[in-house]
């Protein structure tokens, strides 16, 4: 089986980052986690409990430290994306290898919804995330169910087809666009979520705002440059 490596970009994550990194560990090689720029004891979490640190000076988006994690890591390995916040099951993440494994899947992506509504999902997220679903099948010609997931896992492959333009919390679509575009194979696997835990940084409306912005901007550069 191939090396599987973890990536947890994080921002003021110390809370709940050894947790996660510990049993992240217990189903990968290695873990590394990009430390954007936190003002917290991320790094010295995150080094206490046994992950690879990459540190940013300034925060520069979550599209960067993915883009920092993949530059660190062999063109061998499959890649793991996954929070630092606790919300997502490191339990979960043979699920999102194993399609890599057996049926030659390219970006298996992590999906809260692919069995219907969780109903853990404030509402409000709901409704902005399903706007953003739309508009990203839309540009990249997929059929995902939620877009904005975190949680993936990424074949040898992918590695180098992406191209980390987006710096921010838009990088998700940009992703599922890019993959799509090189014709890689997209499946996704059904994960759970935690929200009691919710230590996101990024206030849902800017957000979403933003990553629709992106998305469409992107979609009408990329039609004019064919």
């Amino acid at each position: 089986m191939a090396n599987v490596v973890a990536i947890i970009p994080a921002y003021n994550e110390e809370k709940a980052l050894a947790d996660v990194i510990d049993r992240t560990l217990e189903h990968v090689d290695e873990v590394i986690v990009v430390d954007d720029g936190s003002s917290d004891k991320t790094s010295e979490v995150a080094i206490g409990a046994g992950a690879r640190v990459i540190k940013h000076s300034v925060n520069l988006g979550k599209g960067e430290a993915l883009k920092s994690g993949f530059k660190a890591i062999g063109n061998d390995s499959i890649i793991i994306t996954i929070d630092g916040d606790g919300q997502h099951n490191p339990s979960e993440i043979p699920d999102l290898v194993r399609p890599i494994i057996e049926d030659g899947a390219d970006l298996v992506n992590g999906s809260r919804y692919m069995n219907g509504p969780e109903e853990n999902t404030p509402a409000y997220r709901r409704v902005g995330q399903k706007v953003l679903d739309i508009a990203t099948n839309i540009s990249a010609g997929t059929k995902v169910t939620d877009s904005q997931s975190g949680f993936r896992a990424f074949s040898p492959k992918s590695k180098n087809v992406f191209r980390f333009k987006d710096t921010g919390f838009g990088i998700e679509s940009e992703m599922l666009v890019d993959a799509a575009e090189a014709g890689l194979k997209i499946v996704e696997v059904p994960i759970t979520v935690r929200y009691d835990l919710d230590g996101s940084t990024k206030d849902p409306i800017t957000h979403g705002v933003g990553v629709l912005f992106n998305i469409a901007k992107d979609k009408v550069l990329r039609t004019f440059k064919r």
